[in-house]
């Protein structure tokens, strides 16, 4: 499980320690119908280890295996995640659809950072953190073919590469891999914020973008990961209104980090974010844009409003930093 309300606590720690003493090598999500969800609860009753937790029914733990069913308001059918070396012969057990399994990737194909083996789609964004330049978010899919892309390509989390060796890199991916993005530009940025939207909703509607339009080519993916930013609840609470959405998704914090689809959406996001950089500074006559939200982009900021003036920053900054107030003064701000 990913989320942990505040009464979930006991529930957490048991993750973490399980997480980092355990090798977890296979992970797997499926629907079961209503009958089912009954029948694994009745079934494995003496290895539950938490009831009731949130958006959890309840929690499995048998040997190296965790089984974890989520509820579900429309009550037609339920998910449940399952880990650990058996989670695919259960899966083909308990799931109502076996034949959408997705298909497991070879062993000897995995990095062995990466704690699922199995098809799978992941998101990831770029940008939030930076003061100048857009916010960028996208989904990639991974299967066998692109394992052996980020094997030999060494595809880790963006913030572990360099900018030099992202460059390097993506551009061979984009041409093999299947994957979408969304990229927030500053005007579109601030003209969220000015309506009231805080930087998570941007995110989770980003998110939830990416995700649909890339599950629309990969319907048969069952596995999709966000790397999480927030709650659960509070995501889809975000994405409410959205025109089309993707759910049944499982949400981890550093899900680059266990996850290859997140991974690589991570070095995606990564390089359109750079390159939209570049294309700024381009725009600019060559003007720097750093990078971050430290005082040399005040020092920049300040630079650029002599240069170009206070409407000009607006289209290449985000104001709702502090940087900017600190740039602005107030009479332009409004």
């Amino acid at each position: 499980m990913l989320f942990f309300p505040k009464n979930g606590l006991l529930l957490k720690n048991f993750y973490l320690i399980f997480l980092k003493y355990v090798k977890i090598r296979d992970v797997i999500t499926i629907k079961v119908l209503p009958k089912t969800i009954k029948e694994i609860e009745a079934e494995y009753n003496d290895y539950i280890i938490e009831r009731n937790v949130g958006y959890i029914l309840y929690v499995i733990k048998k040997d190296d295996t965790i089984i974890t069913a989520y509820d579900n308001t429309k009550r037609s059918s339920f998910k449940i995640t399952i880990q650990g070396p058996e989670s695919q012969d259960l899966a083909s057990k308990y799931a109502f659809q076996p034949q959408l399994l997705p298909k497991k990737i070879k062993q000897d194909k995995v990095s062995p950072y990466f704690i699922d083996v199995y098809q799978q789609i992941g998101s990831d964004e770029c940008g939030t953190g930076d003061f100048f330049g857009p916010v960028v978010v996208c989904a990639a899919y991974v299967d066998e073919d692109t394992m052996k892309l980020i094997n030999e390509l060494g595809i880790t989390d963006s913030k572990k590469l360099s900018d030099t060796k992202i460059l390097q890199i993506v551009p061979i991916l984009l041409k093999k891999v299947h994957f979408v993005c969304k990229t927030f530009t500053n005007e579109k940025y601030n003209a969220a914020i000015n309506k009231g939207f805080n930087l998570n909703k941007i995110k989770a509607l980003g998110h939830n973008y990416v995700l649909s339009n890339l599950h629309k080519r990969c319907p048969y993916v069952r596995n999709i990961y966000v790397d999480q930013f927030c709650s659960e609840e509070l995501y889809y609470d975000y994405i409410k209104n959205a025109s089309e959405k993707t759910e049944e998704i499982i949400f981890r914090e550093k899900g680059e980090s266990y996850f290859p689809s997140v991974a690589l959406a991570s070095c995606i996001a990564r390089y359109f974010f750079i390159q939209a950089i570049e294309d700024m500074s381009k725009e600019f006559n060559g003007f720097v844009f750093p990078l971050g939200a430290g005082k040399e982009t005040i020092q920049a900021a300040k630079k650029f409003m002599i240069k170009f003036g206070p409407r000009a920053l607006d289209k290449v900054c985000k104001t709702n930093f502090k940087n900017y107030r600190e740039v602005v003064p107030e009479d332009l701000i409004f």
